[in-house]
């Protein structure tokens, strides 16, 4: 009874509306950031935060302060349809009077917030910044298509890593957008920190992740590139629903890919934004 119980409790978290990676995929990508900050930054994140506090500490903060904050509801998102590869402001970041802007538009007044707001606005700005710069990379935050996936029920039915062949997959009634944000991490490692650990010695190891520049960009570039992957992964699940272990082998090099790039971008955002002392007029 004890293992029904849970079972429900389980898929009713899973089918509730998905927000952002989940806190371990943020908390993956904070930590990558964390370790690649410059002095000044880190110095200035734990003036702002207090000591003792990481980025991965506050990654999910955005999440946790979505209802109570309705006009932050669009921030965490931007609807590029699927079959369209460049973004369009006026489509897919049309502004609602209780929601707010899209994900690129927030990022964009972050950049200068986070380093010129003052008291609990600059201690806010930068919890967001934190968790957007994980959000544009995940591949479902940038599709307009049944709510970014968030329409279509899935059923997570694999062994994963964490299972290998020692035990029998089970039945996890979820919908597509909270597979890819948390479900699909679950099923490779017990814990973040290990997949932090995997990330370190996997793709940011990678001819990739070494390029000059891969840190770089404009936010709508960093949309662009991610939502060039998003059909990748809509179109890879099979016409059942099921996401299988096939599907999480297909899918890992981009899960991968996606958690490392954003820590690396989230720390050159975070060096940039505190190595300087200019700020626009108000």
């Amino acid at each position: 009874m004890r293992t029904l119980v849970l079972s429900a409790m389980l898929a009713a978290v899973f089918c509730g509306e998905a927000l952002a990676w989940g806190q371990e995929g943020h908390s993956i990508v904070a930590e990558i950031a964390q370790r690649r900050l410059s002095p000044e930054a880190a110095r200035a994140a734990e003036q702002l935060l207090g000591r003792g506090h990481s980025l991965a500490s506050i990654a999910s903060w955005a999440d946790d302060v979505r209802d109570a904050r309705p006009e932050t509801f669009n921030w965490h998102f931007v609807d590029i349809p699927l079959g369209v590869p460049k973004y369009n402001a006026g489509r897919d970041c049309a502004k609602d009077a209780k929601s707010g802007f899209c994900l690129i538009a927030e990022l964009d007044a972050l950049r200068n917030d986070v380093r010129c707001a003052s008291g609990s606005d600059q201690v806010e700005a930068l919890k967001f910044a934190v968790h957007f710069v994980g959000d544009i990379h995940q591949p479902l935050h940038t599709v307009h298509e049944a709510e970014g996936g968030n329409d279509i029920k899935v059923d997570l039915f694999m062994r994963g890593q964490v299972c290998g062949g020692t035990c029998e997959p089970g039945h996890m009634p979820t919908n597509f957008h909270a597979a890819w944000d948390f479900g699909l991490i679950e099923k490779v490692v017990f814990d973040w920190g290990a997949y932090v650990d995997r990330v370190e010695h996997g793709w940011l190891k990678s001819p990739e992740a070494m390029r000059p520049g891969i840190d770089g960009g404009t936010f709508v570039d960093w949309a662009e590139e991610t939502h060039a992957l998003a059909p990748i992964v809509w179109n890879g699940r099979r016409a059942d629903d099921v996401l299988d272990d096939r599907y999480l082998r297909d899918v890992q090099p981009i899960l991968d890919r996606q958690l490392g790039v954003a820590g690396l971008r989230l720390a050159k955002f975070l060096n940039e934004a505190f190595s300087s002392r200019d700020c626009p007029v108000r």
